[in-house]
């Protein structure tokens, strides 16, 4: 007779997977479907979504949580409690009743930088575009180009230095209708009648914000137009470098006087004083991207002896750039979008409470982790890490192509790995809270200020973290309320938030099948995209490094040409996956599969086979596949479904999730597939 676990983790971990599984599709036709189709009955993509999945789900829960604790009147006894729940309650001020007060504010921040033709005022005679464009860089809107701050990767343990990276923009740089492929050779992911519905978007959305202001219909459609052809001008430069994987190529030191030379579209000396940094000529900065720069530099002085209605286009491109930074932190209603124009939070306690997170989220961090707690979980994960990481290196690194002397660094690489699990313990010091938000005001009345507040207070890290040493043990890159993993190349660590810390993705003390195979996978991903195309160009300490053996980085380029190819015969409701694109993270989710599945059998060995869960007449093999497959389940919206496919290197959860199983021959052999079905294919790729 079969033995069942029925402890309340094992009887939750059983719940949680029955839920989802379609019990009439055979697992060897179509995976997906079988571990999620019951849940994409059952789970409609909300309202003000273009797409819905697990991350965003468990996200939910978690805001729901934290909403609770943010809006609680129990005493908290720090002054950045204090800011937080002032932030929370400016957002949800910040109603359509308001509508007014709040377009006047804007249209004061406008008039601030500049103004448009939409303001009282709008003579173009002291006008100018640096002024402008460092006003509205200052606000934290980066069109045209974009500055960070982060480590110098060829001393990452030891200073930072200020990059230049390509500006923000609404349309993908591939969305041109006169380019039929991405410069590649591979098609684009989607028809040019599809990409257009993108335009359509732009433009309907456009045309809403113009007239909000008192524009006419007619001449916001007019103005609409224009802003597009701007748009399309500035993305297209961006074309080029949608595939590029050589991060050497992305590091171009040089100094302030050489930029001054090359890119003269600006007084650079003025310009990083304006934004605070401490340069002169000789201090160098990292141009990711020359060539497109030297375009962005060509199309702003053709402006130069332009006709002042263009002119008065590029001033009002710089305020909708504004506009378009701020809108998606209020409810659409202020600027009259309608519901499918906006992939944006429809609840107001949920939007409120997600961006309160990302503007305060040490402190929405320690909150939540005084009220649930996480050291058991911390525990079981550092055990998790253990045993995948030791895969990884017994197994996935022994290759037939790596020559020992790599293999050794490799694996040195990833004992240097840095784990950061749930939260950094100095968030619960109140001290450090309060001083580390000293600088950033906040009015309980006001949304909009607050939000400008912010804005002003990441500038200032940034210019901190631009004299600071890179301290890679401490730093903390992500609030700990995030429902995501993450690996940084430049620090080798990986951060495991403690808001990830639940199903599908995990349960405390739980079943080893589940959790090595959702969570354990994650944690593999992670290690994996150290050796990933990018991740590999690093070495321990996050030094850009060329530290392989020449012929086996050879022989690793030519064993990622199955697994490129492969993604790109994948479509997705008509759409192609753009294999070259998503080669990353596909590299990752099938070495971090493999890795995990190797620390389960590890773990077996080690602690036994575990009993089987009641409700599923599942192996702990079929189980731990299906917890894999059920992080993924995900739905989308046409529009939402082709912005992914442009923009986020992730593949789709449905090809995501079937193409790294049918590269596994033990997936083939827990569920008995035969050989030749779609899940089982004769030839399977493997990197990792």
């Amino acid at each position: 007779m079969t033995k069942y676990c029925k402890s309340s983790s094992c009887v939750q971990a059983a719940g949680s997977l029955v839920s989802s599984i379609d019990w009439s599709t055979n697992p060897c036709d179509d995976f997906y479907q079988f571990a999620c189709g019951n849940w994409l009955r059952t789970h409609p993509i909300p309202r003000g979504y273009n797409h819905w999945d697990r991350f965003q789900e468990l996200s939910g829960h978690n805001l729901y949580v934290l909403s609770n604790l943010i809006d609680s009147d129990k005493p908290t006894g720090g002054e950045s409690f204090d800011k937080t729940r002032a932030m929370y309650k400016s957002c949800m001020e910040a109603t359509p009743e308001r509508r007014q007060t709040i377009l006047q504010q804007f249209a004061s921040i406008i008039d601030s930088i500049g103004g448009w033709s939409l303001s009282a005022n709008s003579s173009m005679d002291h006008w100018s575009f640096m002024v402008g464009l460092e006003k509205v860089h200052k606000l934290g809107a980066w069109p045209f180009f974009k500055l960070k701050v982060e480590v110098d990767e060829r001393e990452p343990t030891k200073s930072n230095i200020i990059k230049i990276d390509m500006g923000d923009t609404v349309l993908p740089s591939i969305l041109k209708p006169e380019i039929n492929s991405t410069g590649h050779g591979a098609p684009l992911p989607m028809e040019v009648k599809d990409s257009e519905k993108l335009t359509d978007i732009f433009l309907e959305e456009t045309v809403h914000l113009f007239t909000s202001f008192g524009d006419s219909l007619e001449s916001a459609r007019a103005r609409s137009l224009r802003m597009l052809e701007i748009e399309e001008h500035v993305s297209q430069p961006m074309l080029q470098y949608h595939h590029v994987h050589d991060r050497f190529s992305l590091f171009n030191p040089m100094s302030v006087a050489e930029l001054e030379y090359n890119f003269t579209m600006v007084n650079w000396v003025q310009y990083f004083l304006v934004m605070g940094f401490d340069v002169d000529s000789e201090t160098e900065i990292v141009v990711m991207y020359p060539n497109y720069m030297g375009n962005i530099t060509d199309f702003i002085r053709s402006f130069d002896n332009a006709s002042e209605a263009r002119k008065r286009d590029l001033r009002d491109y710089l305020a909708l750039s504004v506009l378009r930074s701020f809108k998606q932190y209020f409810e659409r209603d202020i600027f009259e979008l309608k519901e499918t124009e906006e992939d944006s939070i429809d609840e107001p306690w949920k939007r409120c409470t997600f961006y309160t997170n990302k503007a305060l989220g040490f402190s929405t961090g320690a909150m939540y982790v005084k009220s649930t707690g996480s050291e058991d979980s911390v525990k079981d994960m550092e055990r998790l890490i253990t045993f995948v990481k030791i895969a990884f290196k017994d197994h996935l690194l022994h290759k037939f192509w790596m020559d020992k002397g790599t293999q050794k660094r490799a694996e040195k690489k990833v004992d240097a790995i840095i784990n950061k699990i749930s939260y950094p313990s100095y968030i619960l010091n109140n001290t450090f809270l309060d001083k580390y938000y000293e600088k950033l005001n906040v009015d309980p009345h006001d949304w909009l200020a607050n939000l400008v507040s912010w804005r002003a207070f990441l500038l200032e890290i940034m210019n901190k973290e631009l004299t600071a040493v890179p301290d890679r043990k401490t730093s903390w890159l992500r609030p700990p309320v995030t429902v995501n993993a993450f690996y940084s190349a430049t620090r080798n660590d990986v951060i495991f938030p403690i808001a990830m810390f639940h199903l599908p993705f995990y349960i405390p003390e739980g079943p080893g099948a589940v959790n090595f195979g959702a969570m354990g996978s994650i944690i593999g991903h992670e290690i994996t995209h150290a050796f990933d195309i990018q991740g590999r160009q690093y070495d321990g300490e996050g030094k850009l490094s060329d530290w392989w053996n020449q012929e086996t980085s050879k022989r690793f380029g030519e064993t990622t040409t199955c697994m490129k190819d492969q993604y790109s015969n994948i479509t997705v409701r008509g759409a192609r996956v753009d294999g070259d694109f998503t080669l990353d993270e596909n590299i990752a989710d099938n070495g971090g599969l493999r890795a995990a599945m190797f620390a389960y059998q590890m773990w077996i060995e080690d602690f036994g086979e575990e009993l089987q869960l009641p409700g599923l007449n599942m192996s702990v093999y079929q189980v731990f596949y299906t917890s894999f497959a059920q992080m993924y389940c995900s739905k989308w919206t046409d529009a939402g479904l082709y912005y992914h496919l442009l923009t986020d290197p992730h593949t789709p959860g449905s090809a995501r999730v079937n193409a790294a199983l049918a590269n596994s021959e033990t997936f083939s052999w827990a569920f008995g597939c035969p050989s030749g079905t779609s899940m089982s294919p004769r030839t399977r790729c493997e990197v990792w």
